[in-house]
């Protein structure tokens, strides 16, 4: 009885330290993660392009009594799908930041664990650690479209047809 209880002890000590270490690592990881993508979302980008929306919206309702209502509500309709793209763009770009800051946590974690083991002759370095290539590499892609986009949509213009 005494044997089956410490074990029970021990085991309970153990899966409870267990859970604060984990606990302490995920918060740890959201602080790592806010710290590289919390303004991430607020960029420059997001401003200008959210200028330029505004300068183009500004532009249709200048035009109002020149074109047909049709053609104005199409205008406001096609304005309104740029801006819901580059949010979509702007969320899958922040959800690619999330992941490589993820990954770069864990990359952080992992060598500083294998570097503190006696037996591991070798250390391993940081920089030279091709674990988190595919993220970055989404990131990266996000930021792209990003940019494609606005730049495609700024280079649009409006054009009068006389009739």
């Amino acid at each position: 009885m005494k044997l089956t209880s410490i074990i029970f002890i021990s085991l309970l000590i153990t899966a409870c330290s267990t859970i604060e270490v984990a606990n302490s690592s995920d918060k740890e990881g959201v602080q790592f993660v806010d710290k590289h993508c919390g303004n991430h979302q607020s960029q420059r980008g997001s401003h200008f392009f959210s200028s330029f929306l505004d300068s183009q919206y500004q532009k249709i309702t200048e035009l109002k009594g020149f074109i047909s209502d049709q053609n104005y509500k199409q205008l406001h309709i096609a304005l309104s799908q740029f801006n819901e793209h580059w949010e979509m763009l702007n969320q899958q770009s922040y959800e690619a930041c999330e992941k490589l800051a993820r990954c770069e946590f864990i990359k952080e974690q992992y060598i500083a664990s294998f570097n503190k083991q006696q037996r591991n002759r070798m250390k391993l370095d940081a920089d030279k650690q091709n674990m988190c290539d595919k993220s970055s590499f989404e990131f990266d892609l996000s930021r792209v479209k990003m940019v494609s986009f606005y730049s495609d949509v700024e280079r649009l213009e409006l054009v009068r047809e006389e009739q």
